[in-house]
C-alpha cells in the first residue's frame, strides 16, 4: 500500500500541512522539524503526489532535459523524439547541456527545484548526483531516468538499453571471428565493460589489463586510445569501443597511422549513430534511441498528471542488437 501524507505526519508527530510545507523546505516550519519530516518520508519511501503539487505550485508548462552533449548525434536523435512526443500535450522542452560536468549537472538540478519545470528527464550521466536528484524527484517534480541507474525505481523510473548485452554480442562477434586479443575502451565502473569480460570469459580469454583503455567517450578518446594501442608491444586484433564516436575517433587515427581496418584491426563501436557514414562502415550495436525518447516521455507526462505508473513502467529495458558491417574481419585477414 502506497504510504500517504497522513502516515508521514503520524510518523513525525506533525499535522499534514506541516509535512507539506517540511517537503517543500518553507521556512515556516522550522529547520529542525523540516529535517525530522524530510527523514521520516525517506524512511517510509514517502512519494509525494505529482498532481498534488502541480495544485500547490503554479505549473510551467515546461518539461526539463538533461544530456551531457547536446551535439552528440546519440542524444540529438533522443532528444528529437521526446521533443516529438510532447509537442501535442501543451509542454515545452528546456535543453540542458552538462559537458559531462557531474557540477554543471547539480546546478541544473538546483534550478529545477526553484520551480522553473513541471518535470524532468535525466540521460546517461554519471552517478554523482543520484541523491541530489533523489531529492527533486521526492520533493518538487517527477523525474526519469534514461540509460542511467537508479536504486529506487519506484521514486525515479528507468528507461534503459541492455548495453551490458551489446558489449557482450560485440566481444562474442569478435572472438566468432577469431580474435584472441581483444581490446575495450570505456570505463571499468561501467556495464558495457562487465558485458565485454562475460564474453572473454565464457571463451576462456584472460582480461588483459593493457588492453583496458578509460575513462573514454569521446572521438578525441579514440585517437588518444590508439596511440596507447599501437604503443604496445602485443597488440590487440579487436576492439570493443565505448560507443561509435570513439569506434570513429580510433578507426581515423589507424588508418592515418598506416594501419587497415579491419584487416590488421577489428573496430566494433556501440549506438549505431553516424558509424555508417563512414568508410568503412563501423560494426556496432544499435541502440533503440527513439524508442527510449519517447517511452521516456510518455512516463514522464503521466506522472506529471498525476497518473500511478504499472509496476512495469518503473523499469523498462529495451534489447539492443548487433549490426555487422564492414569494420570487423576474420583475425589474420592482413
Amino acid at each position: 500500500m502506497m504510504v500517504t501524507i497522513k502516515d508521514v505526519a503520524k510518523a513525525a508527530g506533525v499535522s499534514p500541512a506541516t509535512v507539506s510545507l517540511a517537503l517543500n523546505n518553507d521556512k515556516k516550519v522550522s529547520r529542525e522539524t523540516r529535517k525530522r519530516v524530510q527523514q521520516v518520508a525517506k524512511a517510509l519511501n514517502y512519494i509525494p503526489n505529482a498532481r498534488a503539487k502541480a495544485l500547490v505550485k503554479k505549473a510551467t508548462q515546461i518539461i526539463g532535459l538533461v544530456i551531457p552533449e547536446i551535439d552528440n548525434p546519440f542524444f540529438a536523435e533522443m532528444a528529437q523524439a521526446i521533443k516529438d512526443c510532447i509537442k501535442d500535450s501543451d509542454y515545452s522542452i528546456i535543453l540542458c547541456g552538462t559537458d559531462n560536468n557531474p557540477e554543471l549537472e547539480s546546478k541544473y538540478v538546483n534550478t529545477f527545484m526553484s520551480g522553473l519545470v513541471d518535470g524532468a528527464i535525466f540521460a546517461c550521466l554519471t552517478d554523482v548526483n543520484n541523491e541530489l536528484i533523489m531529492e527533486l524527484a521526492r520533493n518538487y517534480i517527477p523525474v526519469v531516468y534514461v540509460d542511467r541507474l537508479n536504486e529506487d525505481t519506484q521514486v525515479i523510473p528507468v528507461v534503459k538499453s541492455d548495453l551490458k548485452d551489446g558489449a557482450y554480442q560485440l566481444t562474442r562477434h569478435l572472438i566468432a571471428l577469431g580474435h584472441q586479443k581483444i581490446a575495450f575502451i570505456g570505463r571499468k565502473d561501467e556495464e558495457r565493460f562487465a558485458g565485454y569480460c562475460q564474453g572473454l570469459q565464457e571463451a576462456g580469454y584472460p582480461l588483459a589489463e593493457d588492453y583496458v583503455l578509460a575513462p573514454s567517450y569521446t572521438f578525441a578518446h579514440g585517437v588518444a586510445a590508439g596511440k596507447k594501442l599501437l604503443g604496445l608491444a602485443d597488440q590487440p586484433t579487436g576492439i570493443v569501443c565505448f560507443n561509435d564516436e570513439v569506434a570513429l575517433g580510433l578507426t581515423q587515427f589507424l588508418v592515418k597511422a598506416g594501419k587497415k581496418v579491419p584487416a590488421e584491426f577489428s573496430v566494433c563501436g556501440i549506438d549505431n549513430t553516424v558509424s555508417r557514414y563512414y568508410n568503412p562502415e563501423i560494426t556496432t550495436i544499435d541502440v533503440p534511441k527513439k524508442e527510449m525518447g519517447r517511452t521516456a516521455a510518455e512516463l514522464l507526462l503521466k506522472m506529471i498528471h498525476g497518473e500511478q505508473l504499472q509496476e512495469t513502467e518503473h523499469f523498462i529495458h529495451f534489447p539492443v542488437k548487433l549490426i555487422k558491417r564492414a569494420s570487423t574481419a576474420p583475425a589474420g585477414s592482413a
